[in-house]
């Protein structure tokens, strides 16, 4: 039988309006159910995304395996990108790069806590000089490739090494931070104005060892003692000039393993040599010179028990 077109038209939009009115019923009263969009999702307005209940991980976008790679905590208000739910406000979990990284406040390298200053690492500050946020420390090493410059004082609290060091200015060494016109070792100052008053001058206060040869170029000034042990060979090369007392060991001593050889210029005209022995041992006892005669040959001179004129001989003083 047939039916007529316009029957026909009419049995398609009721068809039509049940399930767009379906649809609508679905989506109305069943928007609290899980559901799934299977294909893309757009719109032109504003998403607005409102957990049902806050959580760690209230809003997540997996990957096609089901791995979390962007999370929303709505507990604490935190963004993060990675698997895990974020620790901070906003974190990457990962390597991140940007073109550049501009903070208002201060950074934090190596750890989540935070600090009034920047720093790498998690140690605290124990210089009451960082405090601010143009301040930085560094807990670990300090490599520079290139050159590093200092508009103020550079202070480093441990060891610090260096292939080359060059100032153009002189060093202080072992002060309080207070500088002088001189070099210097130690804290002490000059009672010598007159010859140290540059950077080229150099005053140690405490004791100086030299291993190696020393020599100078001008005069030599002290205003102690000049010690010489027996550690190894001693020797001048050149003149050596006295215009005072030279004393070699302890001055008219006769103890000890070492002469003494003493020469006193004090009265006018006059001029006393003393030699002292080497001990009081039967083989250490007397004094014994040693010289040569002209064809070279070494002579001994003693002085024995009681005798007023020396004794010669080939015995050797040692």
């Amino acid at each position: 039988m047939n039916k007529p077109k316009g029957f026909l038209r009419s049995i398609v939009s009721v068809t039509a309006v049940f399930a767009v009115f379906s649809f609508v019923f679905v989506f109305a009263f069943g928007a609290n159910a899980a559901s799934t969009i299977g294909t893309n999702m757009s719109t032109t307005g504003t998403l607005t995304v409102t957990p049902a209940t806050d959580s760690a991980t209230s809003v997540r976008f997996q990957n096609a395996a089901g791995t979390n790679f962007f999370i929303v905590d709505s507990v604490k208000s935190r963004i993060g990108v990675g698997s895990s739910a974020p620790a901070t406000v906003f974190e990457v979990q990962g390597t991140a790069s940007a073109s550049y990284f501009i903070t208002e406040n201060t950074i934090q390298v190596g750890g989540l806590a935070s600090v009034a200053y920047s720093r790498f690492g998690t140690n605290a500050t124990t210089a009451s000089a960082i405090s601010t946020t143009n301040d930085l420390l560094i807990s670990g090493n300090l490599e520079v490739d290139l050159k590093s410059y200092f508009d103020a004082p550079a202070e480093f609290q441990g060891t610090a090494s260096a292939s080359y060091f060059l100032t153009q200015n002189t060093i202080q060494v072992g002060g309080a931070f207070a500088t002088v016109a001189y070099s210097r070792f130690g804290s002490g100052t000059t009672g010598n104005t007159g010859e140290f008053a540059s950077a080229d001058d150099l005053l140690i206060t405490g004791s100086l060892e030299i291993d190696g040869k020393a020599s100078l170029a001008s005069n030599f000034q002290m205003s102690g003692k000049f010690f010489a042990d027996t550690a190894a060979s001693h020797s001048f090369t050149g003149d050596l000039n006295v215009t005072s007392n030279f004393v070699l060991g302890t001055a008219s001593s006769s103890t000890g393993l070492f002469y003494v050889a003493e020469f006193n210029t004090t009265v006018v005209g006059t001029a006393s040599y003393l030699f002292a022995g080497g001990g009081n041992t039967a083989s250490t006892k007397g004094t014994c010179f040693q010289v040569k005669s002209t064809d070279g040959t070494w002579i001994y001179m003693r002085f024995n028990t009681g005798a007023s004129t020396p004794t010669l001989s080939t015995i050797k003083c040692r």
